[in-house]
Formats: C-alpha cells, structure tokens, sequence
C-alpha cells in the first residue's frame, strides 16, 4: 500500500452510516445548531490529536494489529484482555446499531417520518419492525460471508462507492442551499438562533461526543494494517492525515446542510434519520423520500459487512494464537468454504442479541454509547502507553515523535468521557438509567480481566 491508497482506507473506513445517523442526535443533546458544529470540530481537532499519537507508535512499532499491538508491547499480556472486549462488545454493539440504522432507512424509504404515519400497525411496532429489518440484513450478511469470502469483499467494494456519492450529494447540496440555488427549500431559521438553547450539562456532552466518534471511528484504521505499506514511516502520516482532513472538511459541509435546510423541531424528532428528512425536503417525494434514503441503507447495509468481516477476522486470528475462548471451536476454518464459520456465528449471535436486549426508544444512541465508552479508554491506555514508552524506552527510534502535551491531552480526555457518564445529567430519560450504557460498557471490561491471567 501506498500513501495514496492508504488515504482511501482511511476515507472509505471512516465515512460510514455515522455522518448520516448521529448528527440529528448530538443537535439534539447540546441543544443548538451552533454548538452542534463545534462538537464535530472538536471531533475532527480530537481525531487529529489521536492520529498523531497513532502515528508516532504505528512508526515506532511498524506491524499491523492497531491497539492491540500496542497495548501488547506498552502492558504486555493485555491482548487477551482486548481481544474479548473487541470481540465481545465493541465489533458487535457496532454492527447492531448499523443493523438499526439500515432497518430505519429502509422504514423511512418505504413509508417516510415515523412521525407523518397515520396510527396503525407500522407506526405502533415501528421500532420492532425496524429491529426486524436490521436482523433481516445481519442474516443475508452472515450467510454470504459464511460461503464466499470473495462475494463479501465484493459486496462491501459494490457499496462504498456509495456511501461517498452520497456524502458529496449532501455536502454540496448544502453549499448550494446557503448560495441561494433552491428557492423551492424555505429558511429552516436555524442560522438566526445559533446558540439558542446550548445546554451547559458535561454528562450530556460526554454523551454528544460518542456520537460524534462514532461517525470519526476508523481514524486510526491504518495502524492496524501499517506492516502492509511500503514505507510505514512515510505513508502512514500522509495517508492518516490526509484521509482525517478530506473527512472532516465534507462532514463539516454535512452538518452545515442540515442546519441550513431541516427545522429544530424536526431534526430532534428524526434522531438518526436526520438525512433521510434532509433528502425529502430539498429533492422531493421520490429522489429525496425513496431513492437517497435507499442509498443511505444500501451504505449502512456495507458498513454492517465490513463489521461482521473484520470482526470475524478478529476472532478467528484471536483464537488461533490463544488468547481467545474456546480457541479449537473459534479457530476453525471450513474445510469446504475456506471462512471461518464460527467466529462468523459467534458475533452473527452477539450482535442479534444486543440488537434485541437493548432497550426500547433510544436503541441506537444506547448501541453508540455502550461501545464507545470502553473504546474511549482503550484509546486512553494507548496514549498513556506512548507516554510510558517514552520512559522505559528513551532511546527507541522514533521517525515520528508527537509533542507530548498533545498525547497529555488526549490522555484528559480520555478521562473526561471515562467519568462523566456516570454523572447526572440535568435531563435524564425515564425509560433508560442515564448511566446504564457506560456501565454494561464497564462490565464487559471487568469480563475480560480474567482473561489477562489466562
């Protein structure tokens, strides 16, 4: 791999269903348009700071593995430790909530706003019938991975082309917006009340800040293939941060369309269809309501795919060298099929299990939340690794070395999103403990200990 072709990895694995399943929710927990922009700059910003960090380890310690490898060489026996928190919560809470993204885009293409539904059937179990749609893709994915591998590589190759087309549609369908190009669109009235509303609870932000990672994952997905480029020392730094600006500056002009054209009041209601109501608007009933939205699924159905392939991968590659549960069941690959059919039935299990175990009403942001909170600290140890490398390991070559009051902060902030969940917020939810995600997020964390002494 070259810095070209690195730089579309980091592209093609960041842009994902979060830029447009995530942005309505975070408006929705700041509680202004304006500060809603702030937090995805201070995602980008974070990202950037993570990446350099990344960089200077990834250079440092040129193999693929990503934090594991890190947190291996920093803690030594950690990656068992990691591999079941990866294997266990994170990969799967991931391909649930994408499950559920896909399930509401379907929904959304079919029959519009859940709020413009007359009652009925549909509108009374809609959100199980989302779950049903999400379940639905999860098994027509397992199965086409289960038998060719090469159907689903090309499956996920046929499907990122398309998530990109419609990120650049919304970008710059923005940009024509605040030009004055679609005189059929009326004046949301966001730009006149900016900060109107802006809430001041941290709980919340630790919250909003998830969300915002969630649609930024994948800015370290170079380090976990770095031993597969031709010059790691060189290409890894271009390639990382030339794919993070590329991604930052479209879900800048994404989030600047949102606001420029969906009302408040709409853009809470929406949660994660905030795009699927911003297509309807600008281009109308059958390119705005049924095909983009369409496209939209089509693009969460790829990222749904690339998550039980990798995920799969993980486990297998776990269970091979050890360091996984019932590693001669998990290590298996099919004599006939050449996949690992098991570690494929194993997340298939675990991803339908949080998919349906996950309370009603706010189903996705629970799925977000849950896997971002133990991830956000496995970045922390990551950093906090480079800073005690650079005592145990003064004298180690770095090609890259990152200023240290960077990777300090990264460190805090980390901290900040590893104790604020658990703080009460000023509004909370009746029908979900405030603290509930972070904490099944926690214990899935202490499950893996003993996994650090096996």
């Amino acid at each position: 791999l070259g810095a070209l072709s690195g730089t579309n990895i980091v592209i093609g694995m960041i842009v994902g269903s979060g830029i447009f399943s995530t942005p309505g929710l975070v408006w929705q927990q700041v509680g202004s348009p304006g500060m809603a922009l702030i937090m995805w700059l201070v995602g980008g910003l974070l990202s950037y700071l993570g990446a350099l960090c990344y960089v200077e380890l990834g250079t440092m310690l040129p193999k693929s593995g990503g934090e594991q490898a890190y947190l291996s060489y920093c803690y030594k026996r950690s990656r068992q430790f990691f591999a079941f928190l990866f294997c266990c919560c994170i990969q799967p809470s991931g391909g649930a909530a994408n499950s559920i993204v896909f399930g509401g885009y379907v929904l959304y293409a079919a029959y519009g706003s859940r709020d413009t539904l007359p009652q009925g059937m549909v509108k009374d179990h809609y959100e199980w019938i989302m779950r049903g749609i999400g379940l639905l893709s999860i098994t027509i994915i397992t199965l086409v991975c289960i038998f060719s591998t090469k159907w689903s590589l090309r499956l996920q190759n046929a499907v990122t082309s398309i998530k990109l087309v419609v990120l650049l549609v919304v970008a710059v369908t923005g940009v024509v917006v605040l030009a004055g190009g679609t005189p059929h669109v009326p004046s949301a009235g966001n730009w006149e009340r900016m900060f109107a509303g802006t809430k001041t609870d941290m709980s919340t932000y630790a919250s909003a800040m998830f969300n915002v990672f969630w649609a930024y994952g994948g800015w370290n997905t170079l380090n976990y293939c770095a031993g597969e480029l031709k010059n790691p020392r060189r290409d890894l730094p271009i390639a990382t941060f030339g794919g993070i600006t590329i991604v930052s500056l479209l879900y800048l002009l994404a989030n600047i369309a949102y606001i420029a054209v969906v009302p408040e009041e709409m853009a809470f209601s929406s949660r994660e269809i905030l795009a699927g109501n911003f297509t309807n608007l600008v281009f109308g009933l059958y390119v705005g309501r049924v095909v983009l939205p369409m496209l939209i699924a089509l693009s969460t159905f790829g990222s749904v795919c690339a998550a039980l392939f990798c995920a799969s991968r993980v486990v297998h590659v776990a269970a091979q060298e050890g360091y996984f549960p019932f590693a001669r069941v998990f290590g298996r690959i099919h004599p006939r099929w050449g996949t690992p059919v098991n570690a494929l039935l194993f997340n298939y299990a675990a991803i339908v299990l949080l998919m349906f175990a996950s309370p009603p009403g706010v189903v996705f942001d629970f799925l977000v939340n849950m896997a971002g909170y133990p991830m956000s600290i496995f970045c922390g140890l990551t950093v906090g690794g480079l800073l005690l490398l650079r005592r145990t390991e003064p004298r180690k070559e770095r090609p890259f070395r990152v200023w240290w009051p960077v990777a300090a902060f990264f460190l805090i902030f980390s901290v900040f999103l590893a104790v604020f969940p658990f703080v009460p917020p000023e509004e909370q939810d009746l029908t979900t403990p405030y603290y509930l995600p972070a904490l099944l997020g926690l214990f899935f964390m202490l499950a893996g200990i003993p996994m650090w002494h096996i």
